[in-house]
């Protein structure tokens, strides 16, 4: 190890850095590209957040809680997602049934009829005044897509702060283990 001790983390530069990131073990380097990844993705899901407020559909305060930030466990990056998991994602409508409302505003959802007869697959059945319609029609929901323009800003945001964070979170872990 080298005796050179440097109080600003950009004079680590080649060779001190490589032996920085030597005296980590594979747990605490992937913990601080963790770190480093969560804090890049947390300004990208304000984007996003800010984009569904500004995107018209109702309830949208209630609703933001739903986009989530997802870090891959093994370090290889992080994703925005509003697909639901567990118990974030999904709104609580007036029966008190968790829906992943989100999830279908984003998509869009088609026109469906609930309830097929089992005899021949229809929604309507004669009668002998004619025919009834049977099962509700569920309507559909538009498609908002309100997470199509944060890709493109996400990656200038990637590419502009993942280098400084990566530096700052391996910096703030290299304290712990005693590098000055």
């Amino acid at each position: 190890m080298s005796n050179t001790t440097y109080n600003n983390p950009s004079q680590y530069k080649g060779k001190e850095w490589n032996e920085l990131l030597q005296c980590f073990n594979k747990r605490d380097l992937k913990a601080s590209l963790k770190g480093a990844y969560r804090k890049t993705g947390n300004e990208i899901l304000k984007i996003a957040r800010q984009r569904l407020m500004s995107s018209g559909i109702a309830h949208a305060s209630k609703l933001k809680k739903g986009i989530r930030l997802r870090v891959y466990p093994r370090g290889g990056g992080f994703m925005i997602t509003v697909k639901p998991h567990g118990k974030q994602g999904f709104h609580v409508n007036r029966f008190g049934l968790e829906k992943p409302v989100l999830m279908w505003a984003e998509e869009g959802t088609k026109e469906r009829m609930l309830r097929l007869l089992p005899s021949d697959g229809k929604h309507v059945i004669k009668t002998d005044k004619g025919f009834r319609t049977v099962g509700a029609f569920t309507g559909r929901m538009p498609a908002y897509h309100f997470l199509d323009g944060v890709y493109e800003q996400g990656v200038q945001i990637l590419n502009r702060d993942i280098p400084s964070n990566l530096e700052n979170s391996v910096m703030r872990k290299a304290g712990r283990l005693g590098w000055t």
